[in-house]
């Protein structure tokens, strides 16, 4: 068996082992614990600021109901394409894009009916659309079909920069596919 040191080396191997002990103890024990505290508080505090916006935001919901009903009562919303059948109601949805796309500055290069489905009691109406534009166009004429009446989703969009030789503008080519709903049964 081999003895401990005594002396000077022995005191000098004891804190050694003591500052060793303290740091294990700091880096596995009290670290942990004091990051783990402090995530506990900035999780506390983004729930009350959080808390505070969803109050904020109730608050206004009395308001925003009385609006709603004031527009509804001078102006009824339209929320359904019109049409007798599904191929008017897609003819007039495609009258309605071509519209938005000239209004906006882009050029509606394809639009394609997509088979009407029938969801909760509603037909939806479809179009697979193909554009090319410059960013700030495309950006407007997107914006156009979201705040459209009536209202209109988009999904499935694809975008890709077309290359430039010369000039600056950098024009976007979009294909997505914007539905509407009608009322009836075909």
């Amino acid at each position: 068996m081999t003895a401990l040191p005594t002396g000077p080396r022995g005191r000098a191997l004891a804190c050694a082992i003591t500052v060793v002990a303290m740091a294990v103890l700091w880096l596995g024990v009290v670290s942990p614990l004091l990051a783990w505290r402090d995530d506990l508080a900035e999780m506390r505090s983004r729930r009350e600021a959080l808390a505070g916006r969803m109050e904020a935001v109730a608050a206004t919901l009395p308001a925003l109901q009385r609006q709603i009903d004031t527009a509804s009562a001078s102006q009824p919303v339209r929320l359904f394409i019109e049409g007798a059948s599904d191929a008017v109601a897609a003819a007039t949805l495609q009258e309605r894009i071509q519209d938005m796309a000239r209004n906006a500055g882009v050029t509606l290069t394809s639009a394609e009916a997509l088979p009407a489905e029938p969801v909760n009691g509603y037909r939806r109406i479809g179009l697979r659309v193909n554009v090319a534009g410059v960013w700030p166009v495309m950006t407007r004429f997107l914006q156009s079909i979201d705040e459209a009446t009536p209202r209109m989703l988009i999904d499935d969009v694809q975008m890709e920069r077309t290359a430039v030789l010369f000039g600056t503008d950098r024009s976007i080519n979009a294909s997505f596919a914007v539905f509407g709903f009608r009322t009836g049964s075909s």
